[in-house]
């Protein structure tokens, strides 16, 4: 390819922006051509982030987002929640797009706006974008113009379990994840004095991810009993999945059939055991099968940054361009220890 792709970011300077930011600017086929952010356009990126000093020095743009569009071979929205609805039916025809937040994940929208409290703004666009989980739905993403990005926890809790898809009579959900996950902006649930030294579980049953979940899964709501928790660590989310199935099955033969499902899918590893410290960084997702007392219990491992947002952006955005799903991602080993 002599041609470079060119790609640019709308929202910039969020935690996902920044990783969009670190896997593109090694990555052999694609260029970014602008770096959107109203709060601090005018800006070099490296001003807004230090550590991009002599990496990425590109200018912050405030510039109207359909000329971005227009002058983007693809455009990557990491937005927050309902700001993404605002823009991409404007953008929709204009470029590709991968949308990294919420806003167009969930096709059943009454579902969509019990589980985040809100009205869909735009909801006849819910239909033009395609869930995008490149272990799950490839073929779709190849032929897609519009993707929704899975949510870091989602994404998870379905690597977990779409092996295992039909024959899950109900499953009970523990995930602990890092405070990069609830991004930049000051909280009180993630002020450092509180979540340092502290474990503790929210939105136990009504997260916004659990549509998401039971839409990939093929799962009722009362099949699903999901607790969210927050860790005092920064990157990574381990779940761990307690199922009760409709037909029992061995530790052994869901072994087999973990391998079987994900036997074409590079960044799925198989292990005996998984830990947060052996993905963080990467786009990998480490899965681990262990049967107690006749039931499975199935744990996954991922950087919530990376195969939770950005990396998984990546990967969609090879597909869409006819790349392997592997460019520019390999090169992320995990930061270990």
């Amino acid at each position: 390819m002599n041609k470079k792709i060119t790609v640019s970011i709308i929202g910039a300077t969020g935690y996902t922006g920044l990783e969009l930011i670190r896997i593109l600017n090694a990555h052999p086929y694609f260029e970014v051509k602008y770096l959107s952010s109203g709060s601090t356009a005018g800006k070099k990126i490296s001003e807004v982030w230090p550590h991009l000093k002599g990496i990425c020095d590109l200018e912050l743009t405030n510039m109207d987002p359909k000329k971005i569009a227009e002058d983007s071979d693809c455009v990557f929205l990491a937005l927050p929640n309902l700001e993404s609805q605002k823009i991409a039916g404007e953008l929709i025809g204009l470029s590709k797009i991968i949308d990294l937040s919420p806003d167009f994940r969930v096709k059943n929208i009454p579902l969509y706006e019990q589980y985040h409290h809100t009205k869909h703004l735009f909801p006849q666009c819910v239909k033009e974008f395609t869930y995008g989980v490149p272990e799950l739905n490839k073929k779709e993403i190849i032929g897609a113009s519009h993707i929704a990005n899975p949510g870091c926890f989602a994404i998870s809790v379905e690597l977990a379990l779409a092996p295992l898809k039909k024959r899950i009579k109900h499953v009970d959900v523990f995930s602990i994840t890092g405070s990069s996950g609830s991004g930049k902006s000051l909280g009180e649930g993630t002020h450092h004095p509180v979540r340092n030294h502290n474990v503790k579980s929210y939105k136990i049953g009504v997260h916004q991810h659990i549509p998401e979940i039971i839409q990939t899964l093929g799962l009722e709501e009362g099949q699903l009993s999901f607790v969210p928790t927050s860790g005092p660590f920064v990157r990574g989310i381990q779940t761990t999945a307690f199922i009760e199935l409709k037909k029992n099955m061995s530790a052994s033969d869901a072994l087999e059939t973990y391998k079987k499902v994900y036997a074409a899918c590079p960044f799925i590893r198989i292990k005996k055991e998984v830990q947060i410290a052996e993905v963080v960084g990467s786009n990998f997702c480490d899965i681990s099968i262990v049967e107690l007392n006749g039931k499975l219990i199935i744990q996954s491992v991922i950087d919530n940054l990376v195969k939770g947002a950005s990396g998984t952006a990546i990967q969609n955005c090879n597909l869409m361009f006819g790349l392997p799903e592997t460019e520019g991602l390999l090169s992320l080993s995990p930061l270990f220890p």
